[in-house]
Protein backbone atom coordinates (compact mmCIF):
# COMPACT_ATOMS: atom_id res chain seq x y z
CA UNK A 1 0.00 0.00 0.00
CA UNK A 2 1.04 3.62 -0.47
CA UNK A 3 1.92 5.46 2.76
CA UNK A 4 3.40 8.84 3.69
CA UNK A 5 6.09 8.20 6.29
CA UNK A 6 7.97 10.55 8.61
CA UNK A 7 11.54 9.26 8.66
CA UNK A 8 13.39 12.27 10.09
CA UNK A 9 12.23 15.37 11.94
CA UNK A 10 12.40 18.50 9.82
CA UNK A 11 11.93 16.70 6.51
CA UNK A 12 9.06 16.07 4.09
CA UNK A 13 7.01 12.90 4.35
CA UNK A 14 8.39 10.03 2.30
CA UNK A 15 5.90 8.37 -0.07
CA UNK A 16 6.59 4.64 -0.04
CA UNK A 17 5.05 1.30 -0.89
CA UNK A 18 4.78 -0.64 2.39
CA UNK A 19 3.10 -3.80 3.64
CA UNK A 20 -0.56 -3.53 4.61
CA UNK A 21 -1.32 -3.91 8.34
CA UNK A 22 -2.63 -7.30 9.43
CA UNK A 23 -3.28 -7.06 13.18
CA UNK A 24 -6.23 -5.53 15.01
CA UNK A 25 -9.25 -4.01 13.25
CA UNK A 26 -8.25 -3.07 9.70
CA UNK A 27 -9.73 -0.05 7.97
CA UNK A 28 -9.49 1.02 4.38
CA UNK A 29 -8.72 4.73 4.78
CA UNK A 30 -11.35 6.90 3.09
CA UNK A 31 -9.99 10.27 4.20
CA UNK A 32 -7.59 11.74 6.78
CA UNK A 33 -7.38 15.34 7.91
CA UNK A 34 -4.07 17.22 7.96
CA UNK A 35 -3.70 19.05 11.29
CA UNK A 36 -1.26 21.70 12.54
CA UNK A 37 -0.30 19.05 15.08
CA UNK A 38 1.13 17.01 12.21
CA UNK A 39 3.35 19.97 11.33
CA UNK A 40 4.53 20.26 14.95
CA UNK A 41 5.42 16.56 14.90
CA UNK A 42 7.21 16.83 11.55
CA UNK A 43 9.20 19.83 12.80
CA UNK A 44 10.24 17.94 15.93
CA UNK A 45 8.62 20.60 18.13
CA UNK A 46 7.19 17.99 20.51
CA UNK A 47 9.90 15.32 20.41
CA UNK A 48 10.87 15.96 24.03
CA UNK A 49 7.27 16.07 25.32
CA UNK A 50 5.84 13.17 23.29
CA UNK A 51 7.84 10.02 22.60
CA UNK A 52 7.55 9.34 18.87
CA UNK A 53 9.58 6.52 17.43
CA UNK A 54 10.48 7.02 13.78
CA UNK A 55 9.77 5.99 11.12
CA UNK A 56 6.03 6.60 11.60
CA UNK A 57 2.94 6.98 9.43
CA UNK A 58 1.26 10.16 10.66
CA UNK A 59 -2.41 11.13 10.35
CA UNK A 60 -4.71 11.13 13.39
CA UNK A 61 -7.99 12.45 11.92
CA UNK A 62 -9.33 9.37 10.17
CA UNK A 63 -12.50 8.05 8.62
CA UNK A 64 -12.36 4.55 7.19
CA UNK A 65 -14.26 1.48 6.03
CA UNK A 66 -13.91 -1.75 8.00
CA UNK A 67 -12.28 -4.51 5.97
CA UNK A 68 -11.44 -6.76 8.92
CA UNK A 69 -13.73 -6.30 11.90
CA UNK A 70 -14.96 -8.10 15.00
CA UNK A 71 -18.27 -8.90 16.71
CA UNK A 72 -19.11 -5.16 17.04
CA UNK A 73 -18.00 -3.85 13.65
CA UNK A 74 -18.53 -5.71 10.42
CA UNK A 75 -16.96 -5.46 7.00
CA UNK A 76 -18.25 -2.39 5.15
CA UNK A 77 -19.02 -0.28 8.23
CA UNK A 78 -17.92 3.34 7.83
CA UNK A 79 -16.29 4.61 11.03
CA UNK A 80 -14.67 7.68 12.55
CA UNK A 81 -11.55 6.97 14.60
CA UNK A 82 -11.18 8.63 17.99
CA UNK A 83 -7.42 8.88 18.05
CA UNK A 84 -6.57 8.28 21.75
CA UNK A 85 -6.18 4.70 22.98
CA UNK A 86 -6.23 4.42 26.79
CA UNK A 87 -5.55 1.64 29.29
CA UNK A 88 -9.30 1.08 29.75
CA UNK A 89 -9.07 0.96 33.55
CA UNK A 90 -8.17 4.39 34.96
CA UNK A 91 -10.72 7.06 35.94
CA UNK A 92 -10.17 8.91 32.67
CA UNK A 93 -10.82 5.83 30.56
CA UNK A 94 -13.92 4.96 32.59
CA UNK A 95 -15.34 8.41 31.72
CA UNK A 96 -14.17 7.94 28.08
CA UNK A 97 -11.66 10.80 28.35
CA UNK A 98 -8.99 8.54 26.93
CA UNK A 99 -6.76 11.49 25.99
CA UNK A 100 -5.85 12.00 29.68
CA UNK A 101 -4.88 8.39 30.38
CA UNK A 102 -1.31 8.14 31.71
CA UNK A 103 -0.69 5.25 29.30
CA UNK A 104 -2.37 6.85 26.27
CA UNK A 105 -1.24 5.91 22.78
CA UNK A 106 -2.18 8.18 19.87
CA UNK A 107 -3.09 6.83 16.45
CA UNK A 108 -0.86 8.78 14.07
CA UNK A 109 1.80 9.49 16.71
CA UNK A 110 2.57 6.35 18.72
CA UNK A 111 0.63 4.03 16.40
CA UNK A 112 0.81 4.22 12.59
CA UNK A 113 -1.92 6.54 11.33
CA UNK A 114 -4.09 7.41 8.38
CA UNK A 115 -1.74 8.90 5.78
CA UNK A 116 -1.91 5.52 4.03
CA UNK A 117 -4.34 3.31 2.16
CA UNK A 118 -5.03 1.13 5.21
CA UNK A 119 -4.74 1.59 8.97
CA UNK A 120 -4.97 -0.76 11.93
CA UNK A 121 -6.69 0.21 15.20
CA UNK A 122 -6.08 -1.91 18.31
CA UNK A 123 -9.55 -1.66 19.91
CA UNK A 124 -13.12 -0.97 18.85
CA UNK A 125 -13.95 1.41 21.72
CA UNK A 126 -12.44 4.27 19.68
CA UNK A 127 -14.66 3.68 16.64
CA UNK A 128 -17.92 5.47 15.87
CA UNK A 129 -20.15 4.17 13.08
CA UNK A 130 -21.08 7.07 10.75
CA UNK A 131 -22.68 8.04 7.46
CA UNK A 132 -21.84 10.92 5.18
CA UNK A 133 -19.14 12.37 2.95
CA UNK A 134 -15.77 11.02 4.16
CA UNK A 135 -13.96 14.25 3.25
CA UNK A 136 -16.29 16.22 5.52
CA UNK A 137 -16.38 13.55 8.21
CA UNK A 138 -12.62 13.22 8.70
CA UNK A 139 -12.07 16.63 10.35
CA UNK A 140 -14.69 15.79 12.98
CA UNK A 141 -12.26 13.23 14.44
CA UNK A 142 -9.99 15.95 15.83
CA UNK A 143 -10.91 19.49 14.74
CA UNK A 144 -14.59 18.76 15.40
CA UNK A 145 -14.06 17.14 18.80
CA UNK A 146 -11.73 19.93 19.90
CA UNK A 147 -14.09 22.65 18.70
CA UNK A 148 -16.98 21.02 20.56
CA UNK A 149 -14.96 20.48 23.74
CA UNK A 150 -13.61 24.04 23.74
CA UNK A 151 -17.08 25.60 23.52
CA UNK A 152 -18.90 23.56 26.17
CA UNK A 153 -20.66 25.60 28.83
CA UNK A 154 -20.83 28.76 26.72
CA UNK A 155 -24.38 29.92 26.16
CA UNK A 156 -26.79 32.47 24.77
CA UNK A 157 -25.68 36.06 25.14
CA UNK A 158 -22.09 35.25 26.16
CA UNK A 159 -19.52 37.55 24.58
CA UNK A 160 -16.76 35.38 23.09
CA UNK A 161 -13.42 36.24 21.51
CA UNK A 162 -11.93 33.62 19.20
CA UNK A 163 -8.20 34.04 18.63
CA UNK A 164 -7.15 32.34 15.41
CA UNK A 165 -8.76 31.40 12.11
CA UNK A 166 -7.77 27.77 11.56
CA UNK A 167 -10.03 24.78 10.97
CA UNK A 168 -10.81 24.25 14.68
CA UNK A 169 -11.65 27.93 15.19
CA UNK A 170 -13.99 27.98 12.19
CA UNK A 171 -15.84 24.90 13.44
CA UNK A 172 -16.04 26.39 16.95
CA UNK A 173 -17.55 29.53 15.44
CA UNK A 174 -20.33 27.46 13.87
CA UNK A 175 -21.04 25.70 17.19
CA UNK A 176 -21.07 28.96 19.15
CA UNK A 177 -23.58 30.48 16.71
CA UNK A 178 -25.90 27.55 17.47
CA UNK A 179 -25.61 28.46 21.16
CA UNK A 180 -26.56 32.11 20.59
CA UNK A 181 -23.22 33.60 21.67
CA UNK A 182 -21.86 36.88 20.32
CA UNK A 183 -18.58 36.14 18.57
CA UNK A 184 -15.58 38.26 17.66
CA UNK A 185 -12.80 36.62 15.65
CA UNK A 186 -9.31 38.13 15.55
CA UNK A 187 -6.42 37.09 13.34
CA UNK A 188 -3.85 38.06 10.71
CA UNK A 189 -5.24 36.37 7.59
CA UNK A 190 -7.75 38.49 5.63
CA UNK A 191 -9.07 35.57 3.60
CA UNK A 192 -9.72 33.43 6.68
CA UNK A 193 -11.30 36.37 8.50
CA UNK A 194 -13.55 36.85 5.48
CA UNK A 195 -14.64 33.22 5.76
CA UNK A 196 -15.31 33.70 9.49
CA UNK A 197 -17.56 36.66 8.71
CA UNK A 198 -19.31 34.68 5.98
CA UNK A 199 -20.21 31.82 8.34
CA UNK A 200 -21.52 33.99 11.14
CA UNK A 201 -18.95 35.97 13.12
CA UNK A 202 -20.51 39.14 14.53
CA UNK A 203 -17.22 40.99 14.18
CA UNK A 204 -13.83 40.21 12.69
CA UNK A 205 -10.63 42.08 13.49
CA UNK A 206 -7.58 42.05 11.24
CA UNK A 207 -4.50 42.54 13.42
CA UNK A 208 -2.19 45.11 11.89
CA UNK A 209 1.57 44.59 11.76
CA UNK A 210 3.23 45.77 14.97
CA UNK A 211 -0.07 45.93 16.82
CA UNK A 212 -1.18 43.99 19.90
CA UNK A 213 -4.44 42.17 20.46
CA UNK A 214 -5.32 44.56 23.29
CA UNK A 215 -4.81 47.64 21.11
CA UNK A 216 -6.99 46.17 18.37
CA UNK A 217 -9.77 45.17 20.79
CA UNK A 218 -9.77 48.61 22.43
CA UNK A 219 -12.48 48.82 25.12
CA UNK A 220 -14.23 45.47 24.64
CA UNK A 221 -14.34 42.82 27.37
CA UNK A 222 -15.28 39.17 26.97
CA UNK A 223 -16.91 36.45 29.04
CA UNK A 224 -14.80 33.83 27.26
CA UNK A 225 -11.62 34.02 25.23
CA UNK A 226 -10.71 30.88 23.29
CA UNK A 227 -7.13 30.91 22.07
CA UNK A 228 -6.65 28.52 19.16
CA UNK A 229 -3.02 29.66 18.71
CA UNK A 230 -1.35 29.57 22.13
CA UNK A 231 1.72 31.69 21.37
CA UNK A 232 3.47 34.26 23.55
CA UNK A 233 1.88 36.95 21.40
CA UNK A 234 -1.71 35.74 21.81
CA UNK A 235 -1.37 34.93 25.51
CA UNK A 236 0.24 38.21 26.53
CA UNK A 237 -2.97 40.27 26.60
CA UNK A 238 -5.74 37.71 27.02
CA UNK A 239 -6.36 37.82 30.77
CA UNK A 240 -6.70 41.61 30.70
CA UNK A 241 -9.52 41.39 28.16
CA UNK A 242 -11.84 39.26 30.30
CA UNK A 243 -14.94 40.40 32.13
CA UNK A 244 -15.25 39.62 35.83
CA UNK A 245 -15.52 35.84 36.27
CA UNK A 246 -14.35 35.49 32.69
CA UNK A 247 -12.51 32.45 31.41
CA UNK A 248 -9.53 31.96 29.12
CA UNK A 249 -9.48 28.63 27.28
CA UNK A 250 -6.18 27.67 25.68
CA UNK A 251 -6.38 25.23 22.80
CA UNK A 252 -3.49 26.05 20.45
CA UNK A 253 -0.05 24.63 21.16
CA UNK A 254 2.41 27.11 19.71
CA UNK A 255 4.55 27.04 22.84
CA UNK A 256 3.57 30.30 24.49
CA UNK A 257 3.95 31.19 28.17
CA UNK A 258 1.07 32.64 30.18
CA UNK A 259 2.10 35.14 32.87
CA UNK A 260 -0.73 36.42 35.08
CA UNK A 261 -0.61 38.71 38.13
CA UNK A 262 -2.16 36.84 41.04
CA UNK A 263 -4.24 39.86 42.03
CA UNK A 264 -5.82 40.04 38.58
CA UNK A 265 -7.05 36.46 38.94
CA UNK A 266 -8.31 36.91 42.48
CA UNK A 267 -9.93 40.33 42.29
CA UNK A 268 -11.78 39.57 39.04
CA UNK A 269 -12.45 35.88 39.74
CA UNK A 270 -10.87 34.81 36.47
CA UNK A 271 -10.35 31.24 35.30
CA UNK A 272 -7.88 29.54 32.94
CA UNK A 273 -8.48 26.15 31.29
CA UNK A 274 -6.41 24.05 28.97
CA UNK A 275 -8.34 22.13 26.33
CA UNK A 276 -6.80 18.89 25.10
CA UNK A 277 -8.90 17.27 22.38
CA UNK A 278 -12.18 15.99 23.91
CA UNK A 279 -13.91 12.86 25.13
CA UNK A 280 -15.36 10.07 23.02
CA UNK A 281 -18.78 11.42 23.98
CA UNK A 282 -17.76 14.75 22.42
CA UNK A 283 -17.13 12.89 19.16
CA UNK A 284 -20.65 11.46 19.33
CA UNK A 285 -22.08 14.93 19.99
CA UNK A 286 -20.21 16.73 17.22
CA UNK A 287 -21.09 13.98 14.73
CA UNK A 288 -24.75 14.46 15.69
CA UNK A 289 -24.48 18.17 14.88
CA UNK A 290 -22.94 17.31 11.51
CA UNK A 291 -25.51 14.62 10.77
CA UNK A 292 -28.32 17.09 11.51
CA UNK A 293 -26.81 19.57 9.05
CA UNK A 294 -26.04 22.14 11.74
CA UNK A 295 -22.27 22.35 11.10
CA UNK A 296 -20.07 21.71 8.07
CA UNK A 297 -16.28 21.44 8.05
CA UNK A 298 -14.60 23.63 5.44
CA UNK A 299 -12.38 21.26 3.47
CA UNK A 300 -9.70 21.20 0.76
CA UNK A 301 -9.13 17.79 -0.82
CA UNK A 302 -5.72 16.41 -1.78
CA UNK A 303 -4.58 13.00 -2.98
CA UNK A 304 -2.20 11.07 -0.74
CA UNK A 305 0.47 11.27 -3.44
CA UNK A 306 0.23 15.09 -3.20
CA UNK A 307 0.39 15.27 0.60
CA UNK A 308 3.59 17.32 0.69
CA UNK A 309 1.91 19.92 -1.50
CA UNK A 310 -0.90 20.20 1.06
CA UNK A 311 1.63 20.49 3.89
CA UNK A 312 3.34 23.37 2.06
CA UNK A 313 0.01 25.17 1.68
CA UNK A 314 -0.77 24.73 5.38
CA UNK A 315 2.67 26.01 6.39
CA UNK A 316 2.24 29.10 4.22
CA UNK A 317 -1.18 29.93 5.71
CA UNK A 318 -2.98 29.46 2.41
CA UNK A 319 -5.40 26.82 3.67
CA UNK A 320 -8.89 27.98 4.66
CA UNK A 321 -10.35 25.17 6.75
CA UNK A 322 -8.94 21.63 6.71
CA UNK A 323 -6.76 19.91 4.15
CA UNK A 324 -8.12 16.37 3.82
CA UNK A 325 -6.00 13.61 2.31
CA UNK A 326 -7.66 10.94 0.18
CA UNK A 327 -5.79 7.78 -0.98
CA UNK A 328 -4.05 7.20 -3.25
Amino acid sequence: MLAAILRSFGEELSLEDVREPSNGIILKVLATGLCHGDLHVMNGDWKYEIKIELPKILGHEIVGEVVKGNHNFKEGDKVLVYNSVGCGKCKYCVSRKYQYCEKVKIVGLNIDGGFAEYVSVPTDNILLRVDGNPVELAPLADAGITAYSSTKGIGEGDNVLIIGTGAVALLALQILKLKGARITVIGHNKNKLGKAKEIGADEVIDIQDGSTIASEIKESKFDYIIDYVGSDYTLSDSMWLLNREGELRIVGEFGGTLTVPEQLLVLKGLKVRGILYGSFDDLISVYKLYNEGKIRPIVNTYRLRDINKSIKGLREGKMIGRAVIVPP
